[in-house]
């Protein structure tokens, strides 16, 4: 505030009230409405990260707890699997024999449990890094652990109270190992650090739609000669019909995507001596897109394995996901030691 001598006030008396009227119609700086802060535009509606749905307004998809990924088996003797059918997103990746894997993500509710927990590859790298995911595991291999470490990739194995096994089936070591997903989030109350995970897909909108697609009732993708999924469009879902959840936890995917990778061999083998490929969730490559009994081919990309995958159309335009659960499936190239995948509508 400005201050001055009496004496100047009742000389400058006139001058100031003319003055005034002049201020009065341009305006000041020291006019107290210009210090009222401009009325703040709307938040934006906040959406699930691994599914896109949108939230009630004012709800915040953050969270004290992070995104969990577990990894389950995908074989005969893994039936019955359990806790996926509480899963936002589920991934299947290529492993050693030509069967698959599980990484099964969870963050807009977390099962008790989630199982049989099996072990990492290096390919979940892609898959967790970009939502910053902690992985549910039995173990993995040394180059495993190396390659997740320098993507800044952490894990809960079986050290900690949450991967744990299960004591009444001693007969099967491999497939009685069992994740406390929700006992693992219970413990990051205390933290009490919300945060919100980035976006897995690029999600659209309620009213998002895929355009030029080709009907697709019943789709099948192959992996390998020994594992090709059966997919059908039934009820408003996609329903995997060769799968080994239990009957009553059956996940239903409101969208299929499958992206055709890149494909490497891992610098060690399994057990009995077979190779371990990579499927590298990084770079460009070719994609399918089923929703609604309609399919869509497009092409992905995603810069690292921290990125995030984008897809566009053939003529170049953005494609955006409709929001809801999605089954994901990374099947090779191929690299003359494992067969290329593909996609076959029937």
């Amino acid at each position: 505030m400005r201050t001055s001598r009496p004496g100047f006030l009742l000389r400058s008396a006139a001058t100031l009230a003319v003055a005034g009227l002049v201020l009065t119609g341009c305006g000041s700086s020291d006019d107290p409405t210009d210090s009222k802060p401009s009325p703040s535009a709307p938040a934006e509606p906040d959406h699930e990260p691994l599914t896109g749905v949108q939230l009630p307004e004012g709800k915040s998809a953050a969270r004290t707890h992070p995104a969990y990924i577990v990894k389950i088996d995908n074989t005969s003797a893994s039936a019955p699997q359990y806790g996926v059918a509480k899963a936002d997103l589920v991934v299947q990746e290529l492993v050693e024999g030509g069967v698959t894997r599980l990484a099964v993500a969870y963050y807009s509710q977390l099962p008790k449990e989630a199982g049989p927990v099996r072990s990492m590859r290096a390919t979940d790298a892609g898959i967790a890094a970009p939502v910053g995911a902690k992985i549910m595991t039995s173990g993995a291999a040394p180059y495993t652990f190396a390659q997740l470490k320098k993507h800044d990739v952490e894990w809960i194995d079986m050290s900690t109270p949450y991967v744990v096994r299960d004591t009444s089936k001693p007969h099967d070591l491999l497939h009685s190992v069992v994740g406390k997903v929700a006992k693992a989030g219970k413990a990051t109350e205390k933290d009490g650090k919300a945060k919100r995970p980035g976006d897995f897909m690029p999600w659209g909108d309620a009213t998002t739609k895929l355009a030029g697609g080709k009907p697709a009732k019943a789709v099948d993708v192959k992996f390998s000669p020994a594992r090709t999924d059966n997919w059908v469009f039934k009820g408003g879902k996609y329903v995997l019909r060769n799968n080994y959840m239990a009957k009553n936890g059956q996940f239903r995917a409101d969208t299929v995507v499958v992206a055709q990778t890149k494909t490497t061999i891992a610098p060690y083998k399994d057990p009995g001596g077979a190779i371990v490929p990579v499927s590298h969730f990084t770079g460009r490559g070719k994609a399918w897109i089923m929703r609604d009994g309609q399919i869509v081919e497009a092409t992905w990309v995603k810069k690292g394995e921290k990125g995030a995958v984008t897809f566009t159309d053939p003529k170049g335009a953005a494609i955006k996901i409709p929001p809801g659960k999605v089954w994901l499936d990374l099947i090779p190239q191929g690299n003359g030691q494992v067969e290329p995948g593909g996609v076959s509508v029937k």
